[in-house]
């Protein structure tokens, strides 16, 4: 197993020596070190400005071969990353040559190297076997040189100093932030954390971003989706640019707009709260609508500081059927429940709807002064239609 191992790594190595060969070969007008055909001979795809070179031989039967479906993909992907960050590239040579090896190895590996070329920033990608190629972490890597080579080309006149480097996280979040549904998804793990008393201080968040799976992704998917409402993500890169480096302190007072931490976790609270009301996912109902809603199946008095039936400030609807009669507050509170609860599932897709007006109709029952007989069936059906869309989810 260790020698297999080691094969692989020897091949590797190989294979980007190789790769290193050739780019040079052709940048340098070398000769190559074996005579080779015309289809063996890597070429060179061109993005229409420039930024993007894709290096690769012919495939046999394919004229294309891996150039041009790799740079429709990465120059797709820029336009996006572009379009959403509202950035533009300033003119100049390549910023990303990625270099689409012969495929004969197992290798899946997306293999990066940022350095200097004629004085600009430019990122090296290998790919040793492109059919192959861990997909997001080319996603990654071509965002990385993107946004890497832009603050190398905005860099101030006057700046001293080296550029600051962009944060991997920064990276990660922004591609999490490119699509609608992930954003969402983002939000939603986010409130099911903050629901659960799980949510780190804010403050000490913003100081401790890091790129990686679940928990740490979906941090930096839902910083960098607020960044981008705040539009301070560009401004952030003009600061790499400028040498500043990132602040996570800095980073709390650009989203909140508070100086104190106390204040920054209390404005977080605040906008995960906003959250929980607004229609994160139109037309359906998520997993986490329908436990907000689920949360607001009970009755309340209509004044602070008072109980409601036997067990304190709030009970279920089942046990408002058993205390209506002696509790003139149950009715008030059913009365008040129905006008609030169709609101609870407005947008969010018709199954919530029909559960929100079962529901309605047994508060309107309530309320009315209806007794058990009619009440409880009311009940057993609006709660067998919670449970369906429960067990769905």
């Amino acid at each position: 197993m260790k020698n297999r191992a080691l094969q692989l790594v020897l091949l590797s190595v190989a294979l980007l020596c190789g790769a290193d060969v050739r780019a040079q070969d052709m940048e340098d007008g070398e000769a190559p070190r074996r005579i080779r055909t015309a289809a063996e001979m890597p070429k060179v795809a061109m993005s229409a400005d420039r930024f993007v070179e894709v290096v690769a031989a012919d495939v046999p039967g394919d004229p294309v071969g891996f150039r041009l479906p790799i740079l429709q993909f990465t120059t797709r992907l820029l336009r996006e990353v572009e379009r959403v960050y509202k950035l533009s590239m300033p003119r100049g040579g390549p910023g990303l040559v990625i270099h689409a090896l012969e495929g004969k190895t197992n290798d899946v590996r997306v293999i990066a190297r940022a350095l200097r070329r004629d004085g600009a920033a430019l990122t090296r990608v290998w790919l040793p076997s492109p059919g192959y190629s861990d997909l997001e972490q080319l996603r990654f890597s071509i965002v990385k040189a993107y946004f890497h080579a832009w603050i190398d080309r905005n860099r101030p006149a006057d700046a001293d100093g080296p550029a600051a480097p962009v944060p991997d996280w920064m990276v990660q979040g922004a591609l999490r932030a490119l699509n609608g549904e992930q954003v969402d998804a983002d939000k939603h793990a986010v409130l099911d954390l903050w629901s659960t008393a799980a949510m780190p201080y804010f403050p000490r968040l913003c100081e401790k971003l890091q790129t990686g799976t679940e928990r740490d992704a979906v941090f930096a998917g839902y910083i960098v989706s607020w960044m981008r409402e705040k539009k301070i993500f560009r401004r952030m890169l003009e600061d790499f640019a400028a040498g500043r480096a990132f602040d996570g302190a800095r980073l709390a007072f650009d989203l909140t707009g508070e100086t104190d931490p106390e204040q920054q976790d209390k404005a977080s609270d605040e906008r995960l709260v906003r959250l929980t009301r607004s229609v994160l996912s139109p037309g359906r109902a998520t997993p986490w609508d329908i436990k907000v809603f689920a949360s607001r199946l009970l009755l309340y008095p209509s004044e602070f500081d008072k109980n409601i039936g036997a067990n304190g400030p709030s009970c279920t609807f089942r046990e408002a059927i058993a205390l209506a009669g002696e509790n003139p507050a149950i009715r008030e509170a059913a009365l008040k429940k129905a006008r609030e609860i169709p609101f609870s599932a407005i947008g969010r897709g018709p199954a919530l709807a029909e559960v929100s007006e079962s529901y309605r109709k047994f508060l309107v029952a309530l309320a009315r002064g209806d007794g058990a007989e009619v009440l409880t069936p009311l009940l057993d059906a609006a709660e067998a239609q919670m449970q369906e869309m429960v067990n769905e989810d």
